[in-house]
């Protein structure tokens, strides 16, 4: 009888000790699957704060101070910087839209600054808008076309494309069409074409660059008015 007794007790014991790992173990195994749920969800949130960059609401607002499309700044950060605000190329352009200091300065503005997303947003407006002011293009002309200039005179200046321009003029072509100028843009790197007597600038061996430059700008400007379904 005491035999029975003694194991009475010892067989509930044991039951009690080999649940209680089982019932931490499922507790702690719980904990581990919520937090990550958590964490993604959260991240979800972040990304849907904007539609292309961190930098909407900027490009949106200078956008519309200097009458150019927030998708088309937004293209060019893409293309400039991958939308980076510290970058820094070979050649020392700087910030997300690769401002020159030397631009810059004759701006009023700092290197320094140019790390700053507004402050480099707000410089390119401007060049832009000038470059569109020194084109002097009709009003009626053709919106592709006009984006088309004004995004190699960011590239490679405006005085390149007015050289080139002039030369297409001088051999009876349509200065206006890109696809003319970009030809005598290719030809300023030719002595017989960058001696020529309306040529200003000299000789110019970086229009590969500007022509493939103006063509991934667009590019990426066409996929985001596609995808976001804007003008």
């Amino acid at each position: 009888m005491r035999i029975k007794n003694y194991i009475s007790y010892i067989v509930p014991l044991l039951f009690v000790v080999a649940a209680t790992p089982i019932v931490v173990t499922v507790t702690r195994s719980s904990q581990q699957v919520v937090e990550p749920v958590e964490e993604v969800v959260e991240e979800v949130v972040e990304v849907e704060q904007y539609l292309i960059s961190p930098y909407d609401k900027i490009f949106q607002e200078i956008g519309a101070k200097y009458g150019l499309d927030r998708l088309f700044l937004s293209a060019i950060a893409r293309v400039e910087s991958e939308f980076r605000v510290d970058a820094v190329s070979r050649s020392g352009a700087v910030g997300l839209m690769q401002i020159m200091p030397s631009t810059a300065k004759s701006m009023g503005y700092e290197r320094e600054q140019l790390f700053d997303a507004e402050t480099s947003a707000e410089i390119a407006a401007q060049l832009l808008h000038e470059n569109n002011k020194m084109l002097r293009l009709s009003r009626d002309f053709d919106k592709t076309e006009r984006l088309h200039f004004i995004l190699a005179c960011y590239n490679a200046g405006y005085s390149r494309v007015a050289d080139a321009r002039r030369l297409a003029r001088y051999h009876l072509e349509d200065a206006n069409r890109w696809g003319v100028v970009q030809k005598y843009l290719a030809l300023l790197a030719e002595p017989q074409y960058y001696e020529h007597e309306l040529v200003r600038s000299g000789e110019f061996g970086g229009s590969e660059e500007t022509i493939s430059y103006v063509r991934k700008v667009m590019r990426r400007y066409n996929v985001y008015k596609e995808s976001i379904d804007e003008v």
